[in-house]
């Protein structure tokens, strides 16, 4: 490896490192998870108008709750995993397929 690289390698995992500790605060990790689920809602949603109201860790699931309200009423409840790092959405009640 070239001594570039090696310099640039050390700064990434330095940078990443500081991130994961700063995602530990509680206070960023409800940044991160609105802003990720802010970003969902925009893409899946575009055509409705849903606001943030509440942000909550659930310990029977293990998983962080984000509830939102939409223009015509209830929005939806998403359940964000893991519990290190809510990014991801791991259920979303109206990406459910319709039942007979």
């Amino acid at each position: 490896m070239t001594r570039f690289l090696k310099r640039h390698m050390k700064r990434a995992i330095i940078v990443l490192i500081v991130f994961f500790l700063a995602a530990q605060i509680p206070v960023v990790k409800e940044l991160l998870a609105r802003g990720a689920t802010t970003l969902y809602v925009a893409v899946k949603y575009p055509d409705q108008t849903i606001t943030f109201e509440h942000f909550e860790y659930e310990p029977h699931f293990g998983d962080y709750i984000i509830t939102y309200r939409a223009s015509k009423g209830a929005g939806p409840d998403l359940t964000l995993a893991p519990k290190m790092l809510p990014i991801f959405v791991k259920y979303d009640p109206w990406d459910e397929p319709m039942s007979d």
